[in-house]
């Protein structure tokens, strides 16, 4: 674990924050973008894909992945292997790289084990993302355990997004006041 953190404050740069932000923008502006157009392009009426709701019943999941045809399902297995689980991996190291830089700014240091709440979105992204590419590839067969889990997984990433947040604008907030105290 040490070995990790050590990683993580050396790889904790600047340059690799402004990078990284690059990248995600990029993936939200260019990529993600184009899989709602393969949606529409195929006439694919869906109000939301599983990994951006909160949650979702079994009958939720499945009436989703039956709307998608098999165009839709295609679509969204081959969008979750090759956009979403590298984008999970990416977006993890850049905010653990954002919370180490504000805390490196703070006396706050002891807490640095806050740096890895982005992991745990990243982690419950993945476990995620491979129970929605296993039940899309098992389709018509219904995995009821399987989609249980992914609701599950589904909701906690979202729950470790906020606490990454929450993170992260309290150290800002932490900076800019410690800043203005200098100053007075």
């Amino acid at each position: 674990m040490v070995a990790f953190f050590n990683f993580l404050t050396v790889h904790a740069t600047k340059r690799n924050i402004r990078i990284g932000v690059l990248l995600i923008l990029l993936f939200n502006i260019l990529l993600l973008p184009e899989f709602s157009k393969l949606f529409s392009e195929n006439n694919i009426k869906i109000n939301a894909i599983l990994d951006l709701k909160f949650s979702y019943t079994i009958n939720e999941a499945y009436l989703l992945i039956e709307n998608l045809g098999e165009n839709g399902r295609n679509t969204y297995k081959y969008k979750t292997l090759f956009i979403d689980f590298p984008y999970a991996l990416m977006y993890s190291f850049v905010y653990a790289f954002i919370i180490i830089m504000l805390l490196n700014t703070t006396t706050l240091k002891r807490i640095n084990y806050v740096c890895l709440a982005p992991f745990f979105i990243s982690w419950f992204d993945v476990l995620e993302n491979s129970g929605i590419i296993l039940m899309l590839l098992k389709y018509p067969t219904k995995l009821t355990a399987i989609c249980n889990l992914t609701s599950i997984f589904t909701s906690l990433k979202w729950i470790f997004a906020a606490i990454t947040f929450l993170i992260i604008v309290t150290l800002f907030i932490n900076l800019i006041y410690s800043k203005t105290l200098k100053k007075n």
